[in-house]
This record gives C-alpha cells, structure tokens and sequence, in this order.
C-alpha cells in the first residue's frame, strides 16, 4: 500500500520555467535540416541562376565582326587586277540609348532580390518544421511515460481487486473493470508508438536523411519566456517577414520591366568600322593604299509602339496586382500574429491552471478514494475513475506545455526571425 502511494504522489509535474538541457540538440538538429533540406537546397540553386542573370542583362550585345571580298573581278577573280578590288575586314557594335541596359540589369537584380527573400522565408519555414516534429515527439514521449506509468498503477489496484474478492470482499465485476481498463491502456500505448514514429519519419524527411533513424529529445521541454505584446510582434513581422520582402522586390522588378519598356521605343546605334586592304595598280591616285571606313546607323522603331505599348501595360498591371497582392499578406500576417499570440496566451493560462489546482486536487482525490476503498467506504469504480482523471489530466498538463512551444515556433516563421 506505501509503494502504491509513493507511485501516486509522482504523478504532481511541476511547471517548467527556464530553458531546459535539450536546447542545444534541437539548435543540432535545426543546422543539421538548414545544412541538408534538399528544398533548401534547390532555392539555393534558383537564388545562384538568377544572380548570374544580372551582369548578363546589363552586358552589350556581342560586337559582330565581317570580312567583305570587294568589287571582285568575275572575269578573273585577281584582287591585283584593279585598284578598286580589295579584303575589307569589318567590327560593329550596337549600342542602345543611355538607360535601357541599366533598367534590364535592375530587374534582374531585383528578381534575384526576390529569389534571396524566397530562400530566406524557407528557411524559417524549415526551422519551423523542425520544432513542430522537435516537440511532438517530446510530447509523445511524455505521454508514452506517463502511461506506462499509469499501467503500473493500474496493475496493483488490479492485485488489490483480486485480493478483496478473493476474501470476500470485493466483487468480480470490480477485477474485469480493472482488466479491461489495463487492456485500455494497452491499446493507447500501441497507438502512442505508432504516432511516434510517423512523428519521428516526418522529422526525419525534413532533415533528409533515412526515416528509419531514431531520433531522441529530452524527457522534459521547459516553458520559453515570451513577453512581447500583439502590437509588438505585428511590427516585427510587418517589418522582417522576408514574404513581404519578396513581394518588394517583386514590385520593383516589373517598375524597371516597365523603365525598361519605356525606353525600348528609343532607336538603337550601331557603330562600324572597317579596314580594307588594296592592292597597288597603276594608275591609282592613292598609290594603292590601304582604306580605312567608320559610320553609324540607327534602327527606326517604327512597328516597335504595339510591342513596347502592351509589354508597359503589362508591366503597370503586374505592379497593381503585386501591391494588392502585399496588402492582402499583410493583413494576413497581422491577423496570424493575434491569433497565434492568443493561443500561446490561452495554452500557458491552461498549463498554470492544471499545475495549480487541476493536477493536485486529482492527485489528493485518488489518494482519498485509494484511502477509503481499503477500508470498503469508496467503491472501486470511483477508485478507477480517479486513477484515470488522473492520467488524462497529466497528459492534457503536458500537451498545453508542448502547444505553447508549437505556437511560439509558428509565431517565429510568421514573423520571419528566429526570436527565442
């Protein structure tokens, strides 16, 4: 009876305040998953291809170079024959207006801006991802522990059944209650197990490597300290969120397509220069000298206005719809935001309400129905419905701990930042 109250009295968690000891194997596995996520991995190579863009949309057209066989005698074909034959070797390059190039390379900088934002609210997604399998498996684990332990409780009010019918004072239907409520226990246990490794494959999916690894976390997660008001953390996400960012660079990419647009209506000038070599034939006022050419010429974008007019129309269009795009994200955020700090304010006020009053009046109702079914003035399935109040009321404890931690997890990506 003594070892069966000590068993009781264990069942009392004390609510957690600091940082625990396991903080650092979840820091672990967060850099392990930034390190080898392959979608992490792949925005990578999108934010490198879309940087090596930039110089190339801001580069000149390659100069074009020309050999001219000229005024060729068909009778012949002899280059010696006449002084107006001649190899000329040309070089030309077109050079557009001051402006466009620039506008290009804008918007190519500002799409690879994007790319970088992209890869950065990943990566708060990730981290994310991490914590919520971190903590899920911390929850099971606490659960799988209670209940084992609860079994063990449960086996000795089953031996105590067996005794008092045995002697004349209990009743049979008292030990297949007791029977079927361990067999109860049995089956949570099987599917506790199961949740467990589906929780343990999905962290291990999100790390990329083999589901099959076992993946242990500390056998108790503290509460994390968070006094940071809705307000407070609006502008925070308002102002860090790398979405929003995204949508920025986004913006500013279609202004330069449309900058850009704008002076593609300007003609183009191609600059040439030319070297012919001559041979010497008398008579020849120049005494067979080499000739030397320049010019320029200018393309006339005359059927340029429809394509330059739609690619600025949908240019202005994009924009609109980008801005609109913004607003609806940030008041998406901001109503994200309230709403997660409402949950983590609704799990901490639901923990301390189980630490203080909900766990300990249970625990001293199963020590009194424990104290008055020995001497046969409680009846044994109040006894059994105390034991199992308790359980559930130990596991709910800990599920409003481990929900707070998942919501502080979500309120870091929604804000883009890790803040604890």
């Amino acid at each position: 009876m003594k070892g069966l109250l000590r068993l009781i009295g264990i069942c009392l968690i004390q609510f957690p305040h600091a940082a625990g000891a396991g903080a650092p194997d979840l820091e672990g596995l967060i850099d392990s998953a930034l390190a080898k996520n392959s979608g992490l991995k792949a925005l990578e190579h999108r934010l490198a291809a879309s940087e090596a863009r930039v110089p190339r949309a801001g580069a000149l057209e390659d100069p074009m170079l020309g050999l001219d066989l000229r005024n060729v005698p068909t009778s012949s074909f002899d280059f010696n024959s006449t002084h107006m034959s001649g190899k000329q070797l040309t070089v030309s390059q077109r050079i557009p207006l001051p402006g466009l190039l620039r506008a290009k390379e804008q918007a190519a900088e500002y799409a690879a801006g994007a790319a970088r934002e992209v890869l950065a609210d990943r990566t708060g997604t990730i981290v994310n991802l991490v914590k919520q399998g971190y903590y899920a498996l911390a929850f099971l684990d606490r659960a799988i522990e209670v209940t084992e332990r609860n079994r063990a409780l449960l086996r000795d009010l089953v031996r105590i059944a067996e005794k008092k019918y045995v002697v004349g004072r209990g009743l049979q239907q008292d030990v297949l209650k007791a029977q079927v409520s361990l067999s109860e226990l049995r089956d949570r246990l099987i599917t506790l197990n199961t949740e467990r490794r589906l929780a343990e494959a999905r962290l291990n999916r999100v790390l990329n490597r083999p589901m099959e690894i076992a993946v242990n976390v500390p056998g108790e997660v503290m509460a994390t300290p968070f006094d940071l008001s809705v307000e407070d953390v609006q502008r925070m996400a308002l102002a860090h969120r790398p979405l929003l960012k995204e949508i920025d660079h986004t913006i500013s990419r279609w202004a330069a397509t449309e900058q850009a647009a704008q002076r593609s209506g300007r003609p183009d000038l191609t600059f040439r220069f030319g070297y012919q070599q001559r041979a010497h034939v008398a008579p020849d006022p120049v005494s067979g000298s080499d000739f030397l050419s320049f010019g320029v010429s200018m393309n006339l974008p005359i059927f340029n206005g429809r394509k330059r007019d739609n690619r600025i129309a949908e240019a202005q269009a994009n924009i609109r719809m980008v801005e609109a795009q913004k607003e609806d994200v940030s008041r998406e955020i901001q109503f994200r935001v309230q709403e997660t700090c409402l949950r983590i304010d609704q799990h901490w006020k639901e923990a301390e309400l189980f630490r203080s009053a909900i766990l300990p009046q249970a625990q001293q109702s199963l020590e009194s129905a424990m104290a008055g079914y020995q001497v046969d003035k409680v009846d044994f399935l109040t006894l059994l419905n105390n034991q199992v109040s308790l359980l559930q009321f130990e596991i709910e404890f800990y599920r409003h701990v481990i929900e707070r931690e998942k919501e502080l997890a979500k309120l870091e990506a929604i804000v883009g930042k890790r803040l604890f």
